[in-house]
């Protein structure tokens, strides 16, 4: 009979591999504990309809679609930000199946109906954000303006113009200025195992006219320093602060971090669509509001599925010099 030995060195090897089993385990436990608690399909969660094709060139027309997803024509340039537009986010195998937590409010748009896309805009890494399904039905045609490290996971799937930004640079789309910035927040995408990716936030102008979209962040005094030229209107995370206040800003600080940029208008992201982390659902849309008090009017797009155009007084008062 042969002895069977014990080699703790490939116990050793093994060890990520079994991180990595438990960690997928683990989410996949979480996916199927985390829909059903608050589903509900009524009226509450519905949406009016989405129609990109209408939306003028010479303006700025945004829709939510959930997350951190927003679609938009910037004056004549199309653009998506961290597209999630499946059923499910996570690990994805193949086209196939995707393992992670699934959406509480159906997504507004399919990808066929997103119209043309000239850019895509990826903030960071987490799969929630780089979501590998959504990325393959977008048109390879778009540029991918993503953070440091993610042309790896970007460019296999068929796209020919990846470009890498390192806080502070700029590239430029379709009349677009794309500028990266920094946040508070963090890049592995398999924690606590893998590589680490970069982080971006982005300031993108055209035609005179500003928006900041914010990466996922915790309470930072970082966005501040757009306050001598304000954007016209801010898009911030809201959700996924309990527990993870320290990668996420709750509705209160969110609500400080947007004054200090002087902004005029903040659309909050990233709440509402997967569940993340303890919160319920609707809490961090109530507490913002709540937080904005007697200028809750500056919050707009307050429904996943909805959308708003940058007010024709404000484009005026742009082209006058403010």
């Amino acid at each position: 009979m042969n002895s069977i030995s014990f080699h703790p060195s490939r116990l050793l090897r093994s060890r990520p591999r079994v991180i990595a089993a438990v960690a997928l385990f683990s989410l996949a436990l979480f996916a199927a504990r985390s829909y059903p608690l608050e589903m509900n399909v009524g009226p509450a969660h519905s949406h009016p309809p989405l129609e990109p094709a209408s939306w003028p060139d010479n303006s700025l027309t945004i829709a939510n679609l959930g997350h951190a997803t927003l679609l938009m024509n910037f004056f004549g340039t199309r653009v998506i930000t961290d597209p999630t537009l499946f059923s499910h986010v996570g690990m994805s195998i193949g086209s196939i199946l995707t393992i992670g937590p699934k959406r509480f409010v159906d997504p507004p748009l399919t990808p066929a109906r997103l119209q043309h896309i000239d850019l895509i805009l990826i903030t960071h890494a987490h799969m929630d954000h780089l979501d590998l399904p959504s990325l393959k039905a977008l048109p390879k045609s778009a540029v991918v303006v993503a953070c440091e490290q993610c042309s790896s996971l970007i460019a296999p799937l068929g796209f020919s113009d990846v470009r890498e930004l390192k806080w502070g640079e700029t590239t430029v789309v379709n009349g677009l200025t794309i500028r990266a910035m920094g946040a508070r927040h963090w890049g592995r995408r398999w924690p606590p195992l893998g590589e680490t990716y970069g982080f971006n936030s982005y300031v993108l102008e055209k035609n005179g006219h500003r928006m900041l979209l914010a990466c996922d962040s915790a309470q930072t005094d970082l966005f501040a320093s757009l306050a001598s030229t304000p954007p016209d209107v801010a898009a911030f995370s809201i959700g996924a602060y309990d527990p993870w206040i320290y990668n996420h800003a709750n509705p209160e600080q969110v609500w400080a971090i947007f004054q200090q940029t002087h902004a005029r208008y903040l659309i909050p992201i990233h709440w509402g669509t997967f569940r993340l982390s303890k919160e319920p659902m609707h809490e961090p849309m109530q507490r913002l509001i709540a937080a904005a008090g007697i200028q809750q009017d500056r919050i707009v797009i307050r429904q996943i599925g909805g959308t708003w155009t940058l007010p024709a007084s404000i484009e005026k008062r742009q082209a006058a010099g403010r």
